[in-house]
């Protein structure tokens, strides 16, 4: 089994809003570059193979979005000998903040697995209906072959809005492995799709709790578990909700991130 972890740009703190998307919620998954290099430390120093899922690496590294910095942290994986699963948002390709078409192509040429994160990255991807899931997931395979030359064969759900639906359509779409927020190495398989968990990395994750992820360390794990599923059951609710809750969250969280 494989544990996957989810990190999204990586920037300093007065350029956040340059590389991603902006704004005081998506600031909470971008990490500072050293804290970053410090994070791949610490997951060197457990001794642990990190590579692709495809290859069942002990662990794998994500990245969501496309971002503008996605090829700074290619870079520092390459320099540890590691590559990475690169989801890309495929609608914001080539628009302020993300990656251009031709940066696309360098990470799939570098080795990096290239793969869709949907279209338009809806915030609540699992309330939509089945031709809006089809639209998301096709079209976004589509803009990827013919960056990269072939259609990707892994896609990960942005928001963490899961349903029955946004598997169902991911397979019919032509992929074979579907990467979501569910905190589990354990994947599971659906009408031929692979889907595989993975864990959330925020900008105030320590190195420390880095590799006990990655070692396998079952409080570690368990406690994230805990913590999306309490998220998980107010969204599924009300995605109006608490899309209020997270934005006023995010707000106050900001001006008082603790100390990393």
């Amino acid at each position: 089994m494989t544990v996957a972890l989810i990190y999204h740009d990586v920037a300093v703190a007065d350029e956040l809003d340059r590389y991603g998307f902006g704004g005081p919620a998506a600031a909470r998954y971008k990490l500072d570059p050293d804290h970053f290099e410090a994070h791949l430390d610490a997951i060197a120093a457990t001794g642990v193979t990190v590579g692709l899922v495809q290859r069942h690496a002990a662990a794998a590294l994500t990245f969501d979005d496309g971002g503008a910095s996605a090829l700074r942290c290619a870079e520092a994986v390459e320099r540890r000998g590691w590559r990475g699963h690169f989801f890309i948002t495929t609608g914001r390709i080539g628009t302020p903040g993300f990656l251009a078409a031709e940066e696309v192509r360098e990470l799939a040429r570098r080795g990096h697995a290239v793969g869709s994160h949907s279209h338009s990255h809806p915030t609540y991807m699992g309330a939509l209906d089945g031709n809006q899931l089809a639209e998301e997931w096709c079209r976004s395979r589509e803009v990827l072959a013919d960056i990269i030359g072939h259609p990707p064969d892994v896609a990960a759900v942005p928001g963490g809005f899961m349903s029955p639906e946004v598997i169902a359509e991911a397979a019919r779409a032509g992929y074979r492995l579907l990467m979501t927020s569910r905190p589990s190495s354990r994947p599971r398989r659906y009408q031929g799709l692979l889907v595989h968990g993975r864990f959330m990395i925020w900008s105030t994750t320590t190195p420390a709790r880095v590799a006990a992820y990655v070692r396998g360390d079952r409080l570690a794990q368990v406690s994230l578990w805990l913590a999306w599923q309490a998220k998980t059951a107010p969204k599924q609710l009300s995605p109006r909700a608490y899309e209020a809750l997270r934005q006023r969250w995010a707000r106050t969280g900001r001006r008082r991130r603790p100390p990393r």
